[in-house]
């Protein structure tokens, strides 16, 4: 879109100027405004700021040549299409000596004022290129000057050179913004936007390498100026919000630090308090309130334990059982802070397993804090973390030999014989058949309760010679809930009572 202001004495030529501009096809230009004579003109150009100026060149009070000359003087250099009739020659050859883009006499047609906004397009168009290469190279110069720093922030720092010390040192106080945003010219609007409010406030504006949705504010004084360090950072980020109303945003301002050793710090601190937005949130700017941050597991960690237990068992119900995870998830009662936590006990386990079986692992949660603020709903999240956790168990999956379901069922108890176990419970939890268990110990001649019992009988016995546990503690530990029970078991396991069995130590 290509903005304009048109100046005429006339109001009808004005409307009849901005009705044949609207009427050439895909027409690309807006008039923001209007003015009768060259002084009014000049106001409203220095208001409006438009691309380029359609003028009348005979007026009152200013005519068009006296207009064209103040016009260059005051520093506006938009292109400037002139309208006059043919007996006005002398203001016509004015013009031209100005340098203006373009004419047309009057009376003109929409084809003839579409053919000068042609010129004016490709002037503009250079004028823009010029402009980008002019920010472009000044950013390539920012972005040298704040790469250190950067890498302190982000904590990939190792040491400063001599002279970034000398100016690091001269930082009294220091406050950092950060600032969330999916908006592709974020770096440049936050320059502008500082050039405009941190008056005597200095200022680094500093990408983050590591995530194109964050960048950073560093707002520093090297005099006694905390309070309007803090004032400015706020209404700068108040700014900022503004400016991108129409955009999710979110925008933290830190605490103020007098040692440049703790950027990284202010980072991390930031990023924690994103914790406390919610899923669907639209904008906010967030400030530290001083209290320590506490976010709540969704589940258990029994529940959740359980859940991980049921996937190595069953890789291939993987899928379901995280879909069940999420669904389950109220977006509207929980924070992205305990949605994190929760996610982060399931991903700590299976990346904890995946190491044991040679697996590599990826840290997937090192960027939770800015990946799903921006989301409406939980689906991009599940999807993501879903994906990687059924990833990482059909990768182990693979890896392992085939196991035979005998070997499955050996495992399980092994590892659970301290528990309450059934044979429809070991069915369940191993999502088989109860007769496909009975028949798989049938051919290696033992039943189920057989194994489990010798299983149990095996870890008492180590307790009884290696310990002073009492019988009670022991029966209770190997999964006997009645220390009679267990007598009674053990006796006619063993052919002895527990407690002749422990006198053999003392043998």
């Amino acid at each position: 879109m290509y903005t304009y202001v048109v100046i005429d004495d006339e109001n009808i030529i004005r409307k009849g100027i901005i009705k044949k501009i609207s009427d050439i096809p895909g027409s690309e230009y807006k008039c923001v405004g209007e003015a009768s004579n060259g002084r009014n003109g000049l106001e409203v150009i220095e208001n409006s700021n438009p691309d380029f100026i359609i003028t009348d060149m005979k007026m009152s009070k200013m005519d068009g040549v006296e207009f064209l000359e103040n016009l260059r003087e005051s520093g506006l250099n938009q292109p400037v299409i002139v309208i006059s009739s043919f007996k006005d020659f002398e203001y016509m050859h004015k013009a031209i000596e100005s340098r203006v883009i373009g004419y047309v006499l009057k009376p003109f047609t929409t084809e003839e004022i579409a053919q000068q906004l042609v010129k004016v397009k490709k002037e503009i168009e250079k004028k823009r290129k010029r402009q980008y290469d002019e920010k472009r190279m000044i950013r390539i110069d920012q972005e040298k000057k704040t790469k250190s720093i950067q890498q302190s922030i982000l904590g990939i720092h190792e040491s400063f050179s001599e002279w970034e010390e000398d100016m690091l040192n001269k930082f009294r106080y220091m406050l950092l913004l950060t600032v969330n945003s999916k908006n592709q010219n974020m770096y440049d609007t936050l320059y502008s936007i500082c050039e405009k409010m941190t008056g005597s406030i200095k200022y680094m504006v500093i990408n983050n390498s590591l995530s194109k949705y964050q960048s950073f504010i560093l707002f520093y004084t090297e005099e006694d100026k905390s309070s309007y360090l803090n004032l400015k950072a706020r209404t700068t980020a108040e700014e900022i919000e503004q400016y991108f109303a129409e955009e999710k945003i979110f925008i933290v301002v830190s605490r103020i630090t007098q040692d440049y050793r703790e950027l990284n710090s202010l980072k991390k601190e930031n990023d924690r308090i994103l914790r406390k937005l919610y899923i669907g949130e639209f904008s906010q700017i967030m400030i530290p309130s001083g209290e320590k941050l506490l976010f709540d597991y969704i589940y258990s960690p029994e529940s959740m334990a359980d859940r991980v237990r049921r996937m190595k068992y069953n890789t291939l119900d993987c899928a379901r059982i995280m879909d069940s995870f999420f669904s389950n998830i109220d977006i509207r009662k929980y924070s992205l802070g305990d949605i994190r936590k929760t996610c982060g006990y399931i991903v700590r386990s299976i990346n904890e397993y995946a190491v044991s079986e040679g697996v590599e692992t990826d840290d997937i949660m090192r960027f939770f804090d800015t990946r799903y603020i921006f989301e409406d709903d939980i689906q991009k999240m599940k999807k993501e973390i879903s994906g990687y956790v059924c990833l990482i168990m059909t990768s182990i999956s693979g890896k392992e030999k085939q196991r035979s379901v005998y070997d499955e069922i050996k495992e399980y108890i092994d590892k659970n014989y301290d528990r309450r176990i059934t044979l429809q419970l070991l069915a369940d939890d191993l999502c088989l058949n109860p007769s496909v268990i009975r028949n798989t110990m049938k051919e290696k001649r033992m039943n189920f309760h057989e194994y489990l019992t010798g299983t149990r009988m095996m870890h008492a016995k180590r307790m009884l010679l290696e310990t002073n546990l009492s019988i009670e503690v022991i029966s209770k530990e190997i999964g006997y809930i009645n220390p009679k029970y267990f007598f009674k078991v053990f006796k006619k396991e063993t052919g002895v009572t527990p407690q002749e069995y422990r006198k053999r130590k003392d043998d």
